[in-house]
């Protein structure tokens, strides 16, 4: 006896409930991320500088502290993934302060610049010529339909060979 597989159904409810949810966790990342460039702004933060900086720490203690606040203290869901979402983005700023690196660098034109060793290939590869030469085929040259030589038609014996010009009357076409 075969085995019977159970097909899922996926409802459209659950698939926009998804996206829903997709969608308020990149919302808070996208609010986090620009209350973070004020924060930054208003507290005069260097972002070239190259030892400790105890100004750039409060942009993701800040944005954790919002971020694990709401997802606390609110009851409605949807709330809860965009605070969940203002985390994320205190929890990304702070491994940029820390590592110095930032994790979504090169992500908006997808040329990954700011990952190391995913830049541009180091494989070197020979130009190519994509032109092709002209086709100049050698034909013997064509003499033009109206231009015959009526020396060569004049006889009708000699288009019939073998054949002579008084048995070619008594032929009768039917």
């Amino acid at each position: 006896m075969a085995t019977q597989t159970k097909k899922t159904k996926i409802s459209s409810q659950a698939v926009m409930g998804e996206i829903k949810t997709l969608a308020m966790l990149t919302g808070g990342v996208v609010i986090g991320s620009l209350g973070g460039k004020m924060i930054d702004k208003v507290l005069n933060v260097d972002a070239t500088a190259t030892g400790f900086n105890a100004k750039a720490l409060a942009r993701p203690i800040v944005l954790l502290g919002v971020g694990t606040a709401g997802n606390l203290m609110l009851k409605d869901p949807n709330m809860k993934m965009l605070a969940t979402g203002v985390g994320a983005s205190g929890l990304l700023s702070g491994v940029k302060v820390f590592l110095k690196k930032d994790l979504l660098a090169g992500l908006s034109d997808f040329s990954f610049n700011g990952i190391d060793g995913l830049g541009e290939p180091t494989v070197y590869r020979e130009p190519m010529n994509l032109s092709v030469e002209r086709y100049n085929p050698d034909l013997p040259a064509l003499s033009s339909p109206t231009s015959y030589n009526p020396e060569e038609f004049s006889s009708h014996s000699a288009m019939v060979e073998g054949v002579s010009e008084e048995d070619l009357a008594y032929i009768e076409i039917i």
